[in-house]
C-alpha cells in the first residue's frame, strides 16, 4: 500500500467516493445481461467457507448432514444474480432462511433462488449507506422485516457473506464500516466471509488495470491523485466507456481492517484462492463473538 509522507495511506475524498459508487451503479445497469452471463459458477473458494461455517457448527468435515437439515439465516450482501444461493443450494443446504441485498436488480433477472427457501431480495445502496453511516441501521431493519417474529424479535443472520463486493467499496473508513455491520447482523457465534481481490498482485490483470485507469481518467476528466493508493479503474470487454471503480487489496490492508474489528468477532481462517493462480482472492472467516 503507498503511504503518504505521513505514514497513512492515500484515500479518496467523499465527493469522489459518491462519484465512483455513482460510476460503478451506473456500468452494472447498462452491462447487467453480459456481466452476469460472466459469473455463472461459484468460486473455489466458497467450498472452505462452507468447511468453515459448518465447523463452526459443530459439525465435523465428513458429516454435514446436520446443519444442512437445520434452518439457518443467510445474509448476502452485494448478492448480484444469487449465485451464492445456488451454489449452498448445490452444497445441500435445505432449509435456509435467505436475504439477499442489492442496488442493481437488473442482475437478478431470470435468477431462479431455490424454491424450498424462504428467499427476500431487499434493493438497497450498499456503499451509499457506507457513505452515510447508516448501513448498519439498514441491515438491522432489513433483517427485522425479513426474519423479524412477533414473538422473538428479529432473527441475526448465521451465516453472512460479502463476496466479490468490497473491491467496490471506496475508502478504508468505509471498508471497516462493511465489516463491522456484517458482524453486527450476524448472531454470536455466526460466521461473516469475506474476500478481497488482489488484482494487481498478478502481473498481466496489473498492467491492463493501470493501462484502463489511465484511459478512464482521460476520459471523465479526473486526476490521478484524486483516487486512494490501490484504486483503479477498470474496462470492460472493450466496452466504449463501461469503466468500474475497483480497488485492490494487499495483505498488509487486510491486516489492518482485522486489527480494527477489536473483539467483535474471531479470525477463524484466511486463505487466498480462485482464478487461474489460484489466488486472486483473499479470503476471510470470521467468528462472531
Amino acid at each position: 500500500m503507498q503511504l503518504q509522507e505521513d505514514g497513512t495511506s492515500r484515500d479518496m475524498g467523499i465527493d469522489v467516493a459518491r462519484r465512483m459508487n455513482a460510476l460503478n451503479a451506473r456500468f452494472y445497469r447498462e452491462n447487467a445481461a453480459s456481466f452476469s452471463q460472466t459469473r455463472r459458477s461459484g468460486w473455489p473458494g466458497w467450498e472452505r467457507c462452507l468447511a468453515e461455517f459448518e465447523r463452526g457448527d459443530g459439525v465435523t468435515a465428513d458429516s454435514h448432514s446436520a446443519v444442512r437439515d437445520t434452518a439457518c439465516h443467510v445474509l448476502d450482501l452485494a448478492c448480484g444474480n444469487l449465485r451464492f444461493a445456488r451454489f449452498l443450494a448445490d452444497a445441500g443446504l435445505k432449509s435456509v432462511f435467505y436475504l439477499g441485498m442489492d442496488d442493481c436488480p437488473e442482475l437478478a433477472e431470470g435468477a431462479s433462488p431455490p424454491d424450498a427457501w424462504d428467499v427476500s431480495l431487499r434493493r438497497l445502496d450498499i456503499v451509499s449507506a457506507l457513505l452515510a453511516g447508516s448501513l448498519r441501521d439498514e441491515l438491522c431493519a432489513a433483517t427485522a422485516r425479513a426474519w423479524g417474529d412477533a414473538t422473538s424479535g428479529p432473527t441475526a443472520a448465521d451465516l453472512a457473506v460479502a463476496f466479490g463486493f468490497l473491491h467496490h467499496v471506496p475508502t478504508h473508513a468505509a471498508r471497516l464500516a462493511l465489516l463491522r455491520a456484517m458482524l453486527a447482523a450476524t448472531r454470536p457465534g455466526g460466521t461473516c466471509c469475506v474476500s478481497f481481490w488482489k488484482f494487481m498482485s498478478n502481473e498481466r490483470l496489473a498492467a491492463k488495470a493501470s493501462a484502463t485507469t489511465r484511459e478512464a481518467l482521460a476520459e471523465l476528466g479526473m486526476s490521478g491523485d484524486e483516487l486512494g493508493a490501490g484504486d483503479y479503474l477498470l474496462g470492460w470487454q472493450d466496452v466504449s466507456g463501461a469503466w468500474r471503480y475497483c480497488h485492490s487489496f494487499d495483505d498488509a490492508e487486510v491486516d489492518g481492517l482485522l486489527a480494527c474489528l477489536g473483539g467483535a468477532a474471531r479470525p477463524v481462517a484466511r486463505f487466498c484462492s480462485d482464478g487461474r493462480s489460484g489466488d486472486l482472492n483473499a479470503y476471510v472467516v470470521l467468528r462472531r463473538l
